[in-house]
């Protein structure tokens, strides 16, 4: 078992883990821990003056952003030209943190040197991965970060360079996972190199996290945590089926639905 396992975490956070504070900042990030987080969840990107900032998926709302790309700007300019497409309320009277957005890898690793971290690598970009390796090990944070990413070329990487950190299936190996289980042919496989799986409820018509594949998954020692659960119920059915944990914006919510 890889050491960003020990102890098994149940809570992965998004923004500050409560309705209304949806960026991912430093501030925000403070306010998960204060909340019981067990693992941060952002998205990482690199900038054109090769910067590794982190950004929220509220960020990709942005029209100018969603049509250029974070890796067009440097870091000032994206600061300067973002724009938050609503911002609510918080709770008592406070706002989300916009002016903290886009902290850089090294400040936030620094400023919580015993949080883990779920990175989700926005790109396919092998200077993201170079820079990003580079941070990990200079930093010795390997320990304490689930890679994820949308393309397996990253990921790849990260388990030749790095085998030590966690990594979770990349998008095609969750749809290839639930394939193989759907179609009764997850029996011929018994290992996959991915340590994590992570996944929606459902996804149009397909329900993915159900019993039977949560069971498959586990008996092969891999987690499973399941993408944004933001209700009472969602985490109490999804906890009766055997998921491991939860990907939210609402620990107190679910903290609730998985009392005893």
């Amino acid at each position: 078992m890889k050491k960003f396992f020990d102890p098994g975490p149940v809570l992965f956070s998004t923004g500050g883990a409560a309705p209304g504070l949806s960026q991912d900042t430093i501030q925000n990030f403070k306010n998960a821990v204060s909340l019981g987080t067990d693992v941060i969840r952002t998205n990482i990107v690199r900038t054109v003056d090769d910067k590794l900032v982190l950004a929220s998926d509220a960020v990709f709302l942005n029209s100018e952003i969603r049509k250029s790309g974070i890796s067009s700007f440097v870091l000032d300019d994206l600061r300067v030209r973002y724009r938050n497409p609503g911002v609510e309320p918080a709770g008592y009277g406070a706002r989300d943190d916009i002016d903290g957005m886009f902290p850089e890898l090294e400040q936030v690793l620094d400023s919580f040197p015993e949080q883990r971290f779920n990175l989700y690598f926005f790109q396919k970009n092998y200077g993201l991965m170079k820079r990003f390796l580079e941070i990990a090990r200079g930093m010795n944070a390997a320990d304490r970060i689930l890679a994820s990413s949308q393309s397996n070329f990253n990921v790849g990487i990260i388990r030749a360079e790095m085998p030590k950190m966690a990594t979770s299936f990349p998008f095609t190996g969750m749809i290839g996972f639930y394939t193989l289980y759907k179609t009764g042919f997850i029996f011929l496989r018994k290992r996959f190199d991915a340590d994590a799986l992570l996944m929606p409820e459902m996804s149009g018509m397909s329900y993915f996290a159900s019993s039977g594949l949560i069971h498959e998954a586990r008996s092969r020692g891999i987690r499973v945590y399941v993408q944004a659960v933001e209700t009472e119920e969602q985490a109490r059915r999804l906890r009766e089926a055997g998921a491991d944990g939860f990907i939210t914006n609402n620990i107190e919510a679910i903290r609730h639905g998985i009392q005893p």
